[in-house]
């Protein structure tokens, strides 16, 4: 598999890197993790890359530890691709808000891919066991498959291998749980944008052009998604 680097706000490759597929080199873990197969030993902790609302940071500490939020880093990783196609849960309408619109109760999903092109930046944090028995209770049906990634800051390092959550299943105990048709819902959206605003300029612009949704990229639907959006409660409930 080769991986190109990218410049990642224009989306421009920008070299070639021949590498293994991640996971002839680690495991997937199917939902729900065995959090012992994932971290055997206490200092083992998981490098997870959060590309949606766990790219903000107020709500990831609403699940992590603060330890593993300071731990926070952005990175690109490679060989994936993020779609909104995941449908929101009742909960989470609870929290963002009920939508009058049909179809407007998209949330992120991630999957992996055979296409070197596909990639998407997000925030890695190294959680421990305790961070990862949280994120089972706030993260439904999502498995966790590896990937390459480099630093978002250093991109002449070494890829090296993290993890993303990916929901492969259509329904979860009745409910279901992926629709390829949905909109982003603009509470949800709005939090991600503005953890990815917290990093940079250029990190928001990566973000708009590496998310999918209905088959066309973010960036370029980014007016028409930001004119239904109210004003989403504290990132901190979230």
């Amino acid at each position: 598999m080769f991986i190109d680097r990218f410049a990642a706000a224009s989306g421009e490759a920008v070299c070639r890197l021949p590498l293994g597929d991640p996971w002839e080199v680690a495991e997937e873990h199917f939902y729900p993790w065995n959090t012992i197969d994932i971290v055997p030993d206490s200092p083992v902790r998981l490098p997870l890359v959060g590309y949606g609302s766990l790219m903000n940071r107020s709500s990831a500490r609403r699940t992590l530890s603060e330890q593993s939020v300071s731990s926070a880093r952005p990175v690109l990783v490679m060989g994936a691709r993020r779609v909104y196609e995941y449908v929101m849960s009742p909960r989470g309408r609870q929290i963002y808000g009920e939508q009058e619109a049909e179809g407007r109760f998209g949330v992120l999903n991630a999957r992996s891919s055979n296409d070197s092109n596909d990639w998407f930046n997000g925030i890695q944090y190294e959680l421990d066991a305790v961070d990862i028995m949280a994120l089972v209770e706030r993260e439904s049906a999502y498995d966790l498959l590896p990937a390459w990634t480099i630093p978002w800051d250093a991109k002449d390092s070494a890829p090296q291998i993290g993890y993303f959550l990916s929901c492969r299943t259509e329904s979860h105990e009745g409910r279901q749980l992926l629709d390829s048709q949905l909109l982003p819902h603009p509470n949800y959206h709005a939090i991600c944008e503005e953890g990815c605003r917290d990093v940079s300029s250029d990190f928001l612009k990566a973000f708009r052009r590496s998310t999918w949704v209905r088959e066309a990229r973010v960036s370029d639907v980014a007016e028409t998604l930001a004119c239904d959006a109210t004003t989403p409660p504290p990132a901190s409930q979230l």
